[in-house]
């Protein structure tokens, strides 16, 4: 799978031209040079489609569901994201069964605290030990 040097490229769409397949698109970035994307847009479905690519859209429509912007839409097989509807929520990145959406330049997500143990004083059988 073709991946862009961001410092490199100024979107002269060259690529987009050549490339045989019609895989590649220029999509805008959003604040901060956020983005959400379908990583590969192979037309295929289901297990033909993950056959051609593992990081295939397998339009399984789990996504499209998600997403309460409207922003996704199943067409030939393969999620589109609407980047004039997309809120980059990323909420269609945790459901992608397969890994196909991406998100690029959000901060690593906040490590979950973990729980701690219970005091005594709120666990009666903690107190029972104690006694």
């Amino acid at each position: 799978m073709p991946e862009v040097d961001e410092e490199k490229c100024t979107s002269c769409g060259a690529c987009v031209k050549a490339c045989p397949r019609h895989i590649i698109e220029l999509r805008k970035k959003g604040p901060k040079g956020r983005k959400v994307f379908v990583s590969c847009v192979n037309k295929d479905k289901g297990p033909l489609a993950m056959k051609a690519c593992k990081a295939a859209c397998i339009g399984c429509g789990k996504c499209e569901k998600e997403c309460q912007f409207g922003a996704i839409t199943i067409e030939n097989n393969v999620s589109y994201i609407d980047f004039n509807k997309c809120r980059l929520c990323r909420k269609c990145v945790a459901v992608c069964p397969t890994k196909a959406i991406h998100a690029v330049n959000f901060p690593a997500p906040k490590p979950k605290p973990e729980s701690s143990e219970a005091s005594p004083a709120s666990n009666p059988e903690r107190k029972e030990e104690q006694a």
